[in-house]
């Protein structure tokens, strides 16, 4: 029972250290959820790539009789980017397609977020300076500032 127990709090710590390193990136927003979501989606589609689906919480939320502030994400890509990162790490299909989060805090300001791709890229066995993680970085850092208006 004490192998047991050992193995346990390994996979805990292990666990909680590979949590910890992704590092999230919050951006404030000129705009609000709505307008912020129809910005990045034009931006990504005028790149080239594609707007796979968009989740609106709040929305879910309603459905059930629940109140949420604007909560949407959207997953988008490019099989570009996509391919040549799981080429050489297929786990990092677990991050993929790319995702950004828009919210709506209890101020009224809207935020977008994500993850930072080359703080969880070793735990899928690529370099944090691999060329497709940095431009999964890149698109992530330049729709993010077209949708905010930074």
């Amino acid at each position: 029972m004490g192998n047991f127990k050992t193995l346990v709090s390994a996979c805990l710590i292990t666990f909680a250290a590979n949590t910890a390193m992704a590092e999230r990136i919050n951006v404030a927003s000129n705009a609000d959820v709505g307008q912020s979501v129809d910005r990045l989606t034009q931006a990504v589609e005028a790149a080239g790539a594609q707007v796979f689906t968009t989740v609106d919480f709040a929305k879910g939320a309603a459905s059930v009789g629940e109140t949420l502030r604007p909560t949407t994400v959207v997953i988008f890509g490019s099989p570009k980017i996509g391919s040549t990162a799981l080429q050489q790490g297929q786990t990092m299909a677990l991050e993929l397609p790319l995702r950004i989060l828009f919210h709506e805090d209890a101020n009224g300001q809207t935020w977008a977020t994500y993850t930072d791709p080359t703080t969880v890229a070793p735990s899928y066995g690529l370099a944090a300076d691999n060329p497709a993680v940095a431009k999964m970085r890149g698109a992530l850092e330049r729709f993010t500032s077209i949708a905010t208006g930074n």
